[in-house]
C-alpha cells in the first residue's frame, strides 16, 4: 500500500492497483495519443495487477503498527509478485499489456536498486538482478509475437514511467517529486511534480492535452496504527472508504 499519513492521525492507504487507475486516467490524457490506444491506456491502468492478492490482505509491520508498504517489500518478495502479475496481464489484457508490464517491471527495479522504492539487503538486489537479467529474452518472445520493434514499444514504456510516477507521488503525498523515465537518457520522457494544496500538484514540463486534469480513486483511511496482524485486518475491513480527487495543472 501507499501510506500517506495525516495531520489528524490518520492514514491514507492507497491499494496499489487503486494508484494504478489514476495511471490509466493520466494515460488517456497524454497530448501525444499512446498507439495502440485501448492497449496502453489498460496497461497504464492495470500495470498493478500482480499486488491484487497482498492488497486483499496485506502484511503487518510490526514497527509502524501499519501495513508493510510498497517501498518496504524485499526485491525477494516482489520479483515473483511482479511477474505473476506480468502473466496475469498476458491472460487477461493481452500481448501488449503483458509486454508493457514485464517492461515496468524493469524500470521499478533500476529504482528499486538506486533509490527508497525497495528494501536494501544482498537478496532484494539479488533477486532485482535477476528479473533484469531474464526480462530482455521475455520481451523479445512477446515482441515478436506482436511483431512490432523496440522503436515502437520504448515510447509506450517511457509514458508509463511517467504516469506511474505521477500517479505515485499523488498517492504518497510528496511535496516533490521527480517523475518518469530519468533513469534513461535515451527516453528522457519526465517532468517535476510539485505540490500545490494537500489534494492539488503542478506538473513541469506538462505532456497532457488539456490545461489541467482532474483524477480520482478510491482508496482507505486508516485510524492510526494497530498492535497485532489480526487488529490490522479487523481495521482495514471495518475502515471507511474514501474517493481521492486531485487535481493537477500546469505549472
Amino acid at each position: 500500500m501507499i501510506l500517506w499519513p495525516q495531520p489528524d492521525g490518520t492514514v491514507i492507504a492507497t491499494p496499489q492497483p487503486a494508484h494504478a487507475l489514476i495511471a490509466g486516467q493520466l494515460m488517456r490524457a497524454l497530448a501525444e495519443r499512446p498507439e495502440p490506444f485501448e492497449a496502453v491506456c489498460t496497461a497504464a491502468a492495470q500495470h498493478d495487477c500482480g499486488w491484487m492478492a497482498v492488497e486483499a490482505d496485506p502484511p503487518f509491520d510490526a514497527a509502524t503498527g501499519l501495513p508493510v508498504p510498497f517501498n518496504g517489500f524485499s526485491g525477494a518478495d516482489h520479483v515473483p509478485m511482479w511477474e505473476a502479475g506480468v502473466r496475469l496481464a498476458l491472460a487477461n489484457w493481452g500481448l501488449w499489456a503483458g509486454l508493457l508490464v514485464l517492461r515496468h517491471g524493469a524500470h521499478v527495479y533500476r529504482i528499486g536498486m538506486l533509490a527508497d522504492r525497495m528494501r536494501p539487503g544482498a537478496e532484494s538486489i539479488a533477486a532485482m538482478q535477476g528479473y533484469l537479467a531474464r526480462e530482455p529474452a521475455w520481451g523479445a518472445e512477446i515482441m515478436a509475437r506482436l511483431g512490432v520493434t523496440e522503436e515502437e514499444v520504448a515510447p509506450n514504456s517511457a509514458r508509463l514511467a511517467l504516469v506511474d510516477a505521477v500517479a505515485l507521488a499523488l498517492c504518497w503525498g510528496k511535496e516533490r517529486m521527480d517523475c518518469g523515465n530519468a533513469l534513461d537518457p535515451a527516453r528522457p520522457l519526465a517532468g517535476t511534480l510539485a505540490r500545490s494544496g494537500p489534494f492539488a500538484a503542478t506538473l513541469d514540463p506538462w505532456p497532457f492535452a488539456a490545461p489541467s486534469l482532474a483524477l480520482e480513486t478510491e482508496t482507505i483511511v486508516l485510524p492510526g496504527r494497530f498492535d497485532s496482524a489480526e487488529a490490522l485486518r479487523a481495521g482495514i475491513a471495518a475502515a471507511p472508504r474514501r474517493t481521492l480527487r486531485f487535481t493537477l495543472s500546469a505549472a
